[in-house]
């Protein structure tokens, strides 16, 4: 593998990694980037560290990257930060607690070059070959080399698009807490223009969730600016709903049983279980489609599926009530009138 050209028609590639408290990951991610079959003088790395309190600047600067150190923000804010300083024709976003393939970005720079209609190129998240049976729950851990499909959105843990039209759209909404990545996709193919997700453009997620509480905690983030970033009402929205509302009404049921023993009570309450049950039976049966070697861990699958509904439940409910909180009361808007008045 080469790491120098002479070849400027090349296009010159800037990888931007965010990054806060990713010491524990940094250099291997950096690495991964280097190690890509592309020349090292056609490419930067910019790694954005936004607040951290460990060493993940220092790590970053050792490795070869150059590092932009920040203060609050968004998430948004933090990405902003890097297409602000990037220099390529093509930039390319990937996580700090992630590693990249050797193919990332030529895979992508050559799916961008292949069809001007396509806005950007990503690839699937992968779970560690050694984590937790709830890492493997949210993502599987390999993928067949060489697919290629169109996509509705695009993760920016794996992030591939020409500069130009990053900057055109006005880059990433710096407000949204979560779902910055959701948004994006919606504005590029809102100019008519296609999502590729390349698995030779995957990566593999260091950073999932270990635990059902860390799963929970993460799922209620997400969700929380679900609303915001979606462009429809969609199956996710509708089975957190769906879920949400059956885990509140199955408490109550049950209490009734203390008072009552109608028969019907019961019958309701099996009904309410089965309704709460068909968001983590979905949930499972995707995972399972996605690695059909997997299957025998279909049950784990069902366990992971129940703690992500019950977060991104929460936070779908947090982000309906943070809507709510914003409407202005009839009231109000009547006595702001009769002031004009």
């Amino acid at each position: 593998m080469s790491h120098k050209t002479d070849d400027e028609s090349l296009p010159f590639v800037s990888v931007v990694i965010p990054a806060h408290n990713e010491g524990k990951f940094i250099t291997d991610c950096i690495d991964s980037v280097l190690a890509n079959d592309w020349p090292h003088d056609r490419l930067e790395i910019l790694v954005i560290d936004h607040s951290s309190t460990d060493s993940t600047a220092t790590l970053a600067h050792a490795a070869g990257a150059s590092v932009i150190s920040i203060q609050g923000g968004n998430i948004g804010t933090v990405r902003n930060s890097g297409l602000k300083a990037s220099k390529g024709d093509i930039i390319a976003y990937v996580d700090g607690d992630c590693t990249v393939p050797a193919t990332w970005i030529r895979t992508a720079v050559n799916i961008l070059g292949s069809d001007k209609t396509i806005g950007a190129v990503g690839g699937p998240c992968l779970s560690p070959a050694g984590g937790t049976w709830i890492e493997h729950g949210l993502a599987p851990s390999s993928s067949r080399a060489g697919v290629a499909k169109s996509a509705n959105t695009l993760a920016t843990s794996s992030l591939i698009l020409r500069t130009a039209l990053l900057r055109e759209i006005g880059g990433f909404d710096e407000l949204l807490l979560s779902g910055e990545d959701d948004q994006l996709s919606n504005r590029i193919r809102a100019r008519g223009l296609s999502l590729v997700s390349a698995s030779d453009c995957h990566i593999v997620h260091y950073g999932y969730p270990r635990t059902w509480r860390e799963l929970i905690a993460k799922e209620r983030w997400h969700g929380s600016n679900h609303l915001e970033v979606r462009s429809e009402f969609d199956l996710t929205l509708i089975l957190s709903v769906v879920f949400l509302l059956s885990s509140l009404v199955i408490p109550i049921l049950l209490s009734w049983t203390i008072f009552a023993r109608d028969e019907l009570l019961f019958l309701v309450i099996a009904a309410t279980l089965s309704l709460q049950a068909i968001s983590p039976i979905l949930y499972a049966a995707k995972r399972t489609m996605q690695s059909p070697r997997d299957f025998r861990f279909a049950v784990s699958f069902l366990a992971v599926g129940y703690a992500y509904f019950a977060g991104h439940g929460l936070g779908v409910a947090a982000n309906y009530l943070r809507k709510l909180r914003s409407v202005p009361s009839i009231s109000g808007r009547d006595s702001k009138t009769s002031v004009n008045k």
